[in-house]
């Protein structure tokens, strides 16, 4: 087949849906298939600037990024002020200003697909909530080319669906692939598509090599022994960065010896929340970091708390899991239908510190329960969670929805 992956960043930009399609792309070409990527220059949704080259080719994918509009102070007020009115008023006329907002906008994204459309087989569109699933989406419909889609919606955050044009692009996709049992549940229920493909997101174990926790406790300056608390993920509010942290401090009052190795790209809320609070013992902060370190953090640790309240799967936490490490998530939709409570890891009620610091001290106490929940994660990737298994689900979708596509028309 040729396939046309749209999406809003793609490697070396950072992100779990950024890891997914660029994973799919290149087991889909690997495995014969031509693989073309159309995305933005960015590594940053928070600018959208413009830094990667135009055209490069990838283990077997070519990928052409196109420009996009710079997302400015302007425009991210112009999001506020749209996104302000429209959920207040339901107006439709305030989509074009989210649209507008969220970017990234390429004009000669639409353009090319409209122009080359004919020259594929299928489109799929990597992720609802930015601009290019509009774009990408639009064009499709001028050339004629059946589109599926990964939306990657967070149930709990309906700006990641509920806005008209999000819906309707989610209402004209041939099908939808769903990350979770409970985000299949959400779109069927609200009748935004009947094909909806359970595919799950995989990852590659080889990428997982074994690591010495203690030399990489020695990288981040942590002792060998004592609790280490990992978070990881980009710095937002909703990720629950907080309320690790008061867990965090409220375990060294009980005397615990923990010690919170913070990992992620910095944000306003986190640097916020860092001067407010550098002078707790134990605690280690690392802004972005290579992968290596980002593996390094994951070998140091003795538990991932990301207790998030907006995801649309959590793939940090099959990472840890392919460390042996146990998790701690919200019980919302999605981490719920990943993380089996009491087994794997443990899920907290979102926002509360308290659930947070129980399940901590458990994990804690008792290290053989611990290690136990590691290895019924690793397990758990292992069974389902691989980018083998992902890619034959997503594989035979498009094959089926390609026949139907050339019935219909043929």
């Amino acid at each position: 087949m040729k396939v046309l992956h749209v999406t809003h960043q793609y490697r070396p930009a950072i992100g779990g849906a950024e890891q997914h399609i660029t994973d799919l792309s290149e087991e889909l070409a690997r495995r014969g298939h031509q693989v073309d990527v159309f995305t933005s220059r960015s590594l940053d949704y928070r600018t959208w600037r413009n830094d990667l080259p135009a055209y490069e080719e990838l283990d077997g994918v070519r990928v052409h990024r196109f420009n996009g509009l710079r997302r400015t102070r302007l425009i991210w007020r112009v999001l506020s002020y749209g996104s302000y009115h429209y959920w207040r008023t339901g107006l439709p006329w305030y989509e074009p200003l989210i649209l507008l907002g969220n970017g990234p906008v390429c004009p000669g994204m639409l353009f090319t697909i409209a122009r080359r459309a004919g020259e594929y087989d299928l489109m799929h569109i990597n992720n609802l909530h930015y601009a290019h699933a509009w774009v990408g989406h639009s064009a499709a419909r001028l050339g004629r080319l059946p589109v599926v889609i990964t939306p990657h919606l967070h149930a709990e955050q309906r700006d990641t669906y509920a806005v008209g044009y999000m819906q309707r692009i989610l209402r004209g996709s041939a099908a939808v692939f769903a990350d979770t049992p409970a985000e299949k549940r959400h779109i069927v229920e609200r009748e935004l598509n009947s094909e909806v493909v359970l595919s799950g997101v995989g990852m590659r174990l080889d990428r997982f090599p074994p690591l010495s926790t203690a030399s990489s406790r020695q990288r981040f300056g942590l002792p060998e022994s004592g609790f280490v608390i990992l978070f990881l993920g980009r710095k937002t509010e909703y990720k629950g960065l907080d309320v690790c942290l008061e867990a965090f401090a409220t375990l060294r009052r009980m005397g615990r010896e923990a010690y919170f190795l913070a990992v992620g790209p910095e944000t306003d809320f986190s640097r916020n929340l860092w001067a407010r609070n550098m002078h707790l013992e134990g605690l280690v902060v690392r802004g972005e970091v290579s992968c290596e370190e980002r593996l390094q953090a994951l070998a140091a640790s003795d538990v991932l708390a990301l207790p998030s309240t907006g995801e649309a799967f959590g793939i940090v936490f099959l990472e840890a899991w392919a460390y042996r490490k146990p998790v701690v998530g919200a019980r919302i939709a999605s981490v719920s239908s990943l993380v089996s409570d009491g087994e794997d890891g443990f899920l907290i009620e979102p926002g509360q510190s308290a659930s947070l610091v129980q399940a901590l001290d458990s994990l804690a106490a008792h290290p053989d329960m611990a290690r136990a929940a590691g290895e019924k994660g690793r397990a758990k990737v292992e069974q389902r969670y691989t980018v083998d298994r992902v890619t034959d689900i997503v594989e035979g979708t498009y094959a089926r929805v390609v026949r139907r596509h050339r019935t219909l028309t043929g």
